[in-house]
């Protein structure tokens, strides 16, 4: 194995990769990512055994091979380099990588390739095609909502239901629910399915698909025959995941069908005044208190040992005066991914589930579980 790469390219492929790397695992190789030089081009793959990333990078190679490297290392070595051409050359006997760049000479223990887990395999399924700038949006909208409690490991997934030209994305960790729809457009399956796919994986893969959100590439996406692997291709990477297995909840019957109270606000006023006063919610459970009125919403919090902090802002209402408590957190997440002008709030009492959505679109729907506190 021999051939020459940019650093600047290989620190960002590693850096991405890497992601797959778990510390927590008991495998050396685990903490390895895997280099495979072919065919002018370098190959890089990590691993967790749930989670994997492929890049794929130019290079001139000499000589074809594969060895694996500690990934931690490597990555520091190489994103410390200047931008000058990195010789890779392997010696195959000690399973050693020596890298030259510049000044700088050094060589890296690996471990042989044969060792690396094989590569899951996505075949027999159903695949289809999704707009980047669409599916960045729709993971960010719907993560936020999946829970962190690896015991209940239902809750830490999105729920993905295809049916046809349309795709429903879902997450909830019991207190707040997100339900986001895409549209497939005229490639989309034929069949209807539902798989239910980690947000810690679906996060990564928003980190890839942010530098591509501007480019006319477009995400494949295959779901495995057997429901077990799902597997996301954008320019350069490859993605692949396990399914979480089990039955979703029912979700439909959180989401607010009509409202007593529909207000709407500037979702730039009142993001910056949640955050403002969401200040002095910290140290009291963070509880949020609105209080929505004609003509207004004024926002609330206070603790006993810091204090409190009221603010009003300008909004309409249509229906009936209510008050309600949310977690500030909760508010704070969704109105810190909406960048439309106006911002609704559904609220039917100050016991009942609120929804918060764009005015006029119901492609993205957001709700909360109220707090129960004296108004």
């Amino acid at each position: 194995m021999k051939c020459t790469v940019s650093p600047q390219q290989l620190s960002s492929g590693l850096a991405a990769v890497s992601r797959a790397v778990s510390s927590r695992n008991t495998l050396p190789i685990l903490s390895n990512v895997l280099v495979e030089a072919k065919d002018g081009s370098l190959d890089l793959t990590a691993t967790n055994l749930d989670l994997t990333i492929h890049h794929t990078l130019g290079a001139q190679v000499v000589a074809s091979g594969q060895v694996t490297v500690p990934a931690r290392i490597l990555s520091e070595f190489i994103s410390a380099l200047p931008e000058q051409p990195l010789d890779w050359e392997l010696d195959p006997i000690h399973q050693t990588v020596r890298l030259q760049s510049g000044r700088f000479d050094a060589h890296i223990r690996g471990i042989d390739a044969s060792e690396f887990p094989p590569l899951p395999e996505v075949s027999d399924g159903d695949s289809f095609e999704l707009d980047p700038q669409a599916l960045l949006a729709a993971v960010e909208q719907t993560v936020i909502a999946a829970s962190g409690d690896e015991g209940r490991p239902i809750y830490t997934g999105v729920l993905f239901e295809v049916d046809g030209k349309d795709v429903n994305m879902v997450a909830t960790d019991g207190h707040r629910l997100a339900v986001r729809r895409l549209r497939l457009g005229q490639d989309g399956p034929d069949t209807s399915f539902s798989v239910i796919i980690p947000a810690r994986a679906l996060s990564e893969l928003a980190r890839l698909l942010k530098p591509v959100v501007t480019t006319p590439a477009s995400v494949g996406m295959m779901v495995s025959g057997a429901r077990s692997q799902v597997r996301f291709q954008i320019p350069g990477y490859e993605l692949t995941t396990r399914l979480i297995d089990g039955a979703y909840p029912s979700y439909q019957k959180v989401i607010p069908e009509g409202s007593q109270s529909l207000v709407r606000a500037s979702t730039e006023e009142l993001r910056r005044t949640t955050r403002v006063v969401a200040l002095f919610a910290r140290d009291a459970a963070n509880v949020l208190k609105l209080r929505c009125e004609p003509g207004q919403i004024v926002l609330s919090a206070n603790t006993n040992e810091v204090g409190d902090n009221v603010a009003a802002l300008d909004a309409t209402l249509e229906g009936d005066s209510v008050g309600i408590a949310f977690n500030a957190r909760y508010v704070s997440d969704v109105l810190g991914l909406l960048d439309t002008p106006e911002v609704e709030f559904v609220l039917n009492g100050p016991l009942a589930p609120g929804l918060i959505r764009v005015p006029g679109d119901d492609t993205y729907r957001y709700i909360i579980m109220p707090v129960r506190v004296a108004l």
